[in-house]
């Protein structure tokens, strides 16, 4: 049963080109992906436990997530330069379920990259779903590990999925 939905930051719920950076190029702000709050209030009021797992540095996801007020939105917070590891390390993945409290068959990931979102969550046995609403990486599927269970376009979409899981 699915009880638990992980995120990506960048390109996932927020827009990496719209980031902005300060003068000691830390991000500080960026613009939401279309539908990403309402997305994300849906799916906790639906009981769902939420993650982010974010491959970048402390300060800028940080101020991220303060300017886009996303704080409130996620039950566990994994940033790769805190934890020390990045994705697609299972141990990064392991570190926002056990904080989740649930496991891997339980959860299912939602990103933008093939070689970290989707390979990080085959590596643990969760679902993944690629989400793909620009061309910025331009990865292609060379095997299963890089095949994706879902792929979306928009994150709206991500809804309907969750209902069929």
């Amino acid at each position: 049963m699915l009880e638990a939905v992980c995120f990506d930051l960048g390109d996932t719920v927020i827009s990496e080109e719209s980031v902005v950076h300060n003068e000691l190029g830390q991000a500080i702000t960026a613009n939401l992906v279309e539908g990403a709050l309402e997305v994300l209030a849906t799916i906790r009021k639906a009981g769902y436990k939420t993650a982010l797992i974010a491959n970048g540095d402390s300060v800028g996801a940080r101020n991220i997530l303060k300017r886009c007020g996303l704080q409130g939105y996620f039950d566990a917070i994994v940033i790769s330069e805190e934890a020390g590891i990045a994705k697609p390390d299972k141990r990064i993945f392991q570190i926002a379920l056990k904080d989740l409290e649930t496991k891997a068959e339980n959860a299912v990931m939602v990103g933008n990259r093939i070689d970290a979102d989707v390979r990080g969550a085959k590596g643990m046995r969760m679902k993944s779903v690629l989400f793909k609403w620009n061309d910025r990486y331009n990865e292609t599927i060379n095997n299963e590990e890089d095949s994706s269970d879902f792929v979306i376009s928009s994150l709206s979409e991500l809804l309907g999925i969750l209902k069929s899981m």
